[in-house]
């Protein structure tokens, strides 16, 4: 499911109605550590947590019916998916950092265009069925106790401007759905007290 994500992020990023620098640059998933050189302006969507989203946590089974009968299955699990968001240029000195700085910017305003991703970008598992809610993200919404420093030395490069994303998707647990009969009828039967 994370990789019909990837593959929902890339398709809004190409969308026509996208900026055409951003269009026209390439869309990566890689971990940009000392190893990534892209040669043509990328974007880079580096996937780095999942974390179940409590607020939207639903208890309430989901009901619903089938082929005559009812299946009753657990609701689905609420998961914030992250993603530091860089741009990176095959260009050196200057014109490297300014064409990274605007293809970041044109990044960052673009994906804020998008406080729901609608499902005509939904990709893979996500779309078929949908997703039983909308695909809501954050946009440059760094949490408090993050810090980027750790990161880029764990990476082994020099820290570079970036910022986060976060989609909250809807996954399915493994479990065979209950199920029960529709009720036919119903019948009342008084008897006279005496």
């Amino acid at each position: 499911m994370f990789n019909d994500l990837d593959a929902t992020l890339r398709a809004v990023l190409n969308n026509t109605t996208a900026p055409a620098e951003l269009r026209a640059a390439e869309v990566s998933f890689e971990t940009p550590d000392k190893d990534f050189t892209p040669a043509q302006p990328t974007v880079n969507l580096f996937f780095y947590e999942a974390q179940e989203n409590h607020t939207l946590r639903e208890n309430a089974p989901v009901v619903a019916l089938v082929d005559g009968h009812y299946e009753s299955s657990p609701p689905p699990v609420r998961v914030d998916c992250t993603y530091l968001v860089t741009t990176w240029s095959a260009k050196a000195g200057a014109l490297k950092a300014e064409e990274e700085h605007r293809l970041l910017g044109l990044a960052l305003l673009w994906l804020h265009r998008f406080q729901v991703i609608g499902n005509g970008f939904l990709q893979g598992s996500l779309a078929t069925p949908p997703q039983p809610f909308s695909l809501p993200t954050l946009v440059a919404q760094l949490k408090e106790d993050q810090s980027s420093g750790q990161f880029w030395t764990a990476l082994g490069i020099a820290p570079r401007p970036a910022f986060s994303l976060t989609v909250t998707i809807a996954m399915a647990l493994a479990e065979e759905p209950a199920e029960f009969p529709v009720v036919q009828d119903i019948q009342l039967n008084m008897k006279d007290k005496e």
